[in-house]
């Protein structure tokens, strides 16, 4: 049955909880440019924040029409999130859609023409028509990147990396190594999720695309992860060994590591020996939570700095 207005139906579509995903990095990696810089730039932190946030909104609302075209998903697959795969559900029109894609495709032009008018910076321009090939060819083009064994690297370079950088070089005018070493903790977390992701749907999405777990086996792709977190956790002691965050950043950085990432996430996914049906609901928000739950309380931390500096 079809939703009764188009907000309602567009909601469907737009994946919006995971538009956070690269929104946050863009707000704590602006903060964080901030507390280096010792003062607050807000026009270019608001302008990347919804230059991300939309972006993310275009490579999730192209997943959604490529499940579609491909036939990708059905009742079997479904993990009935409102917030997605409305339009295979029919919740949702093809029309729909399109809107919602180039609605926010447009918005994240005009915030990033916006932003270079604001710092006149070519190389911003370059990034983000970049970035925006890199949401849209994520699902859809004739080589989508999301049928190949890179998609998580790929993700975890524009959504984590990349944004987190820009962000903290519009506070600083200048890449140095704090902000290299801030921005591998996003990436890695959008790896995480990305991983999760793929893993979960490892049968789903065989014969439809390969993806990374389908290249090293199930029970490897969850091991991965431990390389991965001990990457993230030596880039943020450096930073704190290098002077880059306080002792009090430090040590929420590891409490949140701990606590979101192995005692809400890991802990459990370690144990999975097989793909199941539902292990997609359960445990792909963990990372999400993980990613918001670091943003949120170290933006919060830099701000407060920022304030009482």
């Amino acid at each position: 049955m079809k939703r009764k207005n188009f907000l309602q139906r567009a909601y469907t579509v737009m994946e919006i909880r995971t538009g956070f995903a690269t929104g946050l990095p863009v707000l704590s990696g602006g903060l964080f440019g901030a507390y280096l810089a010792g003062h607050l730039k807000i026009i270019p932190l608001l302008l990347m924040f919804v230059t991300g946030f939309c972006l993310n909104i275009v490579a999730n609302v192209a997943n959604e029409i490529r499940a579609y075209l491909k036939s990708e998903e059905n009742e079997e697959t479904f993990t009935h999130h409102l917030g997605s795969e409305g339009l295979v559900r029919g919740d949702a029109t093809v029309v729909d859609t399109l809107i919602v894609l180039f609605f926010f495709l447009g918005i994240s032009g005009l915030s990033g023409i916006t932003l270079v008018f604001v710092t006149k910076n070519l190389t911003i321009l370059m990034i983000g028509i970049l970035s925006a090939f890199a949401a849209i060819g994520y699902s859809l083009g004739p080589k989508p990147y999301i049928i190949y064994p890179i998609g998580e690297l790929v993700s975890g370079l524009f959504v984590g990396a990349i944004s987190t950088l820009i962000s903290a070089y519009l506070q600083t005018d200048h890449l140095n190594l704090p902000i290299v070493l801030y921005s591998v903790i996003p990436m890695i977390m959008t790896v995480f999720l990305m991983s999760t992701n793929n893993t979960s749907d490892i049968e789903k999405d065989r014969g439809h695309r390969v993806t990374l777990p389908h290249v090293i086996g199930f029970r490897n792709s969850i091991k991965l992860i431990i390389p991965e977190a001990l990457l993230m956790l030596i880039a943020w002691t450096t930073l704190y060994l290098i002077g880059g965050i306080t002792l009090l950043m430090f040590i929420s950085g590891v409490v949140i590591f701990y606590y979101f990432g192995y005692i809400r996430w890991y802990k459990d996914y370690y144990q999975i020996q097989a793909p199941y049906k539902e292990m997609g609901r359960e445990f792909g928000p963990r990372p999400l939570l993980l990613i918001y739950s670091f943003n949120l309380i170290l933006s919060t931390e830099f701000f407060i700095y920022l304030i009482q500096s």
